[in-house]
């Protein structure tokens, strides 16, 4: 691409908008950059190699989104691209840089008075409303089915790159429920009808403690706790209302969304005398007097506040723009959100310290509809998320038209900081979208989140995530039997389990989840290598399955009398979800026509799973730590045996020859007895599983 002042724009943070744009008269902002080539395009539209946005070298800070709309958009011979110049870092920031200089030792007595003794020397104070900053958002309840998304999110600390924690305690891990006296509402029992949910969740519950805690504090009405309070895949935070310091007891403000139980974990957060750590903070937001524990001493790292609580880029009906060798970093919101449009790209960039999604695409998490078709989010570091990574929607369910988008090549690392479960590191939604090459870790929960149909997740590597939660999947889909024709195929699994919770899955069919092909995955040292939770026409195929607990648990929790029976009732769930889609319709007919007699065919049947060509090697039974060299070794309930395909899967502890096995290569020796042992055996491309390598760059394989 040609660089001269009709095609290529420069933004530095010492230029004016009042500029031409040129690399010695630079702009000085997004919306500068955007404006030029918007009277570009009404003068003489568009060059012939597009355009391109230099962004020179520095930290631009957004105090609001940076829009884009269809009229600046590319073409596809002609994409406009913002990008950083080569050579130079570039950092949009949501927030803002606290100075040093304007920390100080606590000066109130009544403040120091409520701090621990050994930490009031420790602990620095610092004025944010003599800075001119006044909006501090506030903690608003949040997790499982309680809020969708982070729109209202606290403002966030963060020193020499790292997360603060909101003052809590225990410092670590979690209490325990010692008794409920009033579990308080149940929103989850009245989830269809939205009046009576309100009604349900404003019963806040009350429960007894064990630990003396919270019994030396000085309630200011703000106190928050987080914890599993029904289900360890369930989270959720409750304000206290009061704490009865005689009887230990504490009464919530609202109700969790399965109301709460006995023995199970949570802490207490954002509690001014638990600042006693390092690491930890407290805003005090009727004074606006910021209270921080730094790590090390406080000149030695940056210390950065979230403040924008909006996407920091929103295109709105733009195509065949890019993002590209950004950083996005430190917002109350989530990153870039793309609605509508097609071919966008956010290519190589860092996304970090943001308290949702890295990338939305879609006009929501929940649906992902008007999403747009083909944008593509490629090679981009994720990590330190509130949410999750990448919410990938695009598609039409209705017609089955496939959207198209995809999510390549990304490092998505700690994500779910402030919603601990169901906060991926990509969700998929609608129709035909793609997550390949992608290399997912360290999380609390679930890696890969399926909604809807025909979505290919294939070559990603997935270590240790459900680092905290049980009863999950590391690729997770369930209770719809409508969300069909999805392939999970060469996927690396590893390293899934905890020692706080049970049943950690590496791929994860739920609650009567159909239709969906497990093919040519390896899973490696997990608790429980798949599970198919009653669902049907599932095939299992050519997997293999090494060192893990146990291999495959294939039940019929719907068929009646069983615990999930009621799901497959009339007017219940799973055919109130069958009924909104049009599956008598011929796009559907053709694709899925096991849907078309479900309701009379024994709908709560695991019938017709396919479970043939899988290695089992060194892989327990149903009870941890036995062995058992025979097909049986696969727990599968007799009806699924009666009415599926269970066939010419290997049992062994024989060793398979892979390439390097110590060094954690698993491709396959040529000679290895995995293809004498079970015919049609095909290898699995272990090579091209995780992110790109550079000698598949040099064969020309393209992103």
């Amino acid at each position: 691409m040609h660089k001269d002042s009709n095609r290529t724009f420069y933004v530095a943070l010492d230029g004016s908008d009042r500029n031409p744009g040129t690399q010695e008269e630079p702009l000085s902002t997004l919306e500068g950059a955007r404006n030029a080539i918007r009277q570009m395009i009404n003068e003489s539209g568009l060059p012939a190699d597009g355009v391109i946005v230099y962004m020179r070298e520095g930290a631009y800070r957004l105090t609001e989104t940076f829009r884009l709309e269809a009229q600046d958009s590319g073409t596809v011979d002609r994409p406009i691209v913002y990008t950083s110049f080569p050579g130079e870092e570039v950092r949009f920031v949501g927030g803002v840089d606290l100075p040093a200089n304007r920390f100080g030792p606590v000066t109130e007595s009544a403040i120091n008075n409520r701090l621990k003794e050994r930490a009031r020397d420790h602990v620095l104070q610092i004025d944010l409303k003599a800075l001119g900053i006044t909006d501090y958002g506030k903690i608003v309840p949040g997790g499982f089915r309680i809020s969708k998304d982070v729109t209202e999110a606290t403002p966030e600390l963060f020193f020499a790159g790292k997360t603060m924690m909101l003052a809590r305690y225990p410092n670590d891990n979690y209490v325990k429920i010692a008794g409920v006296v009033d579990p308080g509402g149940n929103p989850r029992e009245f989830e269809l009808d939205e009046a009576k949910m309100a009604e349900e969740n404003v019963k806040g519950a009350k429960f007894e403690y064990a630990d003396p805690r919270p019994g030396t504090w000085l309630n200011t009405g703000d106190v928050w706790m987080y914890g599993y309070w029904y289900w360890d895949w369930a989270d959720g935070n409750l304000r206290i209302q009061s704490i009865d310091i005689a009887n230990k007891r504490i009464l919530t403000e609202t109700a969790s969304f399965y109301s709460i139980r006995s023995g199970q974990r949570y802490f207490y957060y954002n509690v001014l005398e638990e600042l006693d750590s390092p690491g930890e903070w407290y805003l005090d937001r009727d004074t606006g007097i910021l209270y921080l524990y730094p790590p090390s001493p406080i000149t030695e790292g940056s210390v950065q506040l979230s403040l924008l609580k909006d996407p920091m880029v929103h295109l709105d009906g733009a195509s065949h723009v890019s993002f590209s060798k950004l950083t996005f970093e430190v917002s109350r919101g989530s990153g870039i959100h793309i609605v509508g449009g097609s071919h966008n790209v956010i290519a190589g960039c860092t996304m970090r310290r943001l308290a949702g999604f890295a990338v939305i695409v879609g006009e929501n998490t929940t649906t992902g509809t008007n999403a747009g078709t083909h944008h593509g989010i490629v090679s981009c570091n994720i990590c330190d998320t509130g949410i999750g990574g990448i919410s990938l929607g695009g598609g039409d369910r209705q017609t089955l038209t496939p959207g198209g988008n995809y999510a390549r090549n990304n490092d998505i690392s700690n994500y779910s900081r402030l919603k601990l479960t169901y906060s991926a590191a990509v969700q998929l939604n609608g129709v035909g979208n793609i997550a390949a090459n992608n290399y997912i870790h360290d999380a609390p929960h679930v890696g890969i989140l399926i909604y809807g149909n025909e979505h290919v997740v294939e070559y990603n590597e997935i270590y240790n995530v459900l680092m905290e939660t049980g009863d999950a999947g590391a690729i997770y889909m369930g209770r719809d039997w409508t969300e069909q024709g999805n392939v999970i195929r060469y996927n690396y699994i590893h390293k899934i389990y905890n020692d706080a919770s049970e049943l950690h899955i590496g791929i994860y069919l739920d609650d009567m989840a159909s239709g969906t092909t497990i093919y040519g995955n390896i899973l490696h040292d997990i608790d429980l290598a798949v599970m198919i939770g009653g669902g049907r026409n599932n095939a299992m195929v050519n997997n293999l399955i090494l060192s893990c607990q146990r291999s495959l648990q294939l039940d019929d929790r719907a068929m009646p009398d069983c615990w999930a029976a009621y799901h497959v009732e009339e007017g219940q769930v799973m055919q109130r979800r069958l009924q909104a889609m049009p599956y008598n319709e011929e796009s559907w007919r053709t694709k899925y026509p096991s849907l078309l007699t479900i309701w009379q065919d024994a709908p709560g049947s695991p019938k017709y799973n396919n479970i043939s060509r899988n290695v089992l090697c060194r892989t327990g039974t149903t009870s941890y730590g036995q062995q058992s060299l025979h097909e049986d070794t696969m727990a599968i309930v007799p009806t699924a045996r009666e009415f599926g395909t269970i066939e010419h899967n290997w049992v062994t502890d024989t060793d398979l020859l892979f390439a390097d096995e110590n060094s954690g290569n698993f491709s396959l020796q040529d000679d290895s007895p995995v293809f004498s042992e079970v015919p049609g055996f095909e290898a699995i491309p272990f090579e091209r599983i995780g992110l790109y390598r550079d000698e598949y760059r040099r064969k020309g394989e393209r992103l």
